[in-house]
């Protein structure tokens, strides 16, 4: 079973209030984003590198059901994704899964 580390101010985190306030949306509804992209990507993107899938793509496995180019601009914009489309700081967030992922292929 898969798990992603969550800190407990990702609420309150800058990038998540600047989130909020750039797609008008309210905390529990910008984590639930967050964190259905963050789960998806461990199985699809995991070396959270999104440059492959659309905007589209993105916005839907995340769940939003707005414009999927204002989302992807808005996780841009708060420094969710990184300008080349790869997850802020992924490998210290799904690093441990990841090495743990490779440590398994690899026996």
């Amino acid at each position: 079973m898969a798990w992603i580390e969550l800190h407990q101010t990702l609420p309150t985190n800058k990038k998540t209030l600047r989130l909020k306030k750039i797609l008008k949306i309210k905390t529990p509804q910008a984590i639930g984003h967050l964190c259905l992209l963050w789960l998806w990507a461990l199985d699809n993107a995991e070396d959270g590198d999104l440059s492959i899938f659309s905007d589209d793509e993105v916005s839907e496995v995340s769940g939003w059901t707005g414009k999927p180019e204002t989302f992807v601009a808005a996780l841009i914009e708060a420094g969710f994704l990184d300008e080349d489309r790869h997850i802020h700081h992924w490998e210290e967030y799904a690093g441990a899964l990841i090495d743990k992922r490779e440590v398994t292929r690899e026996q």
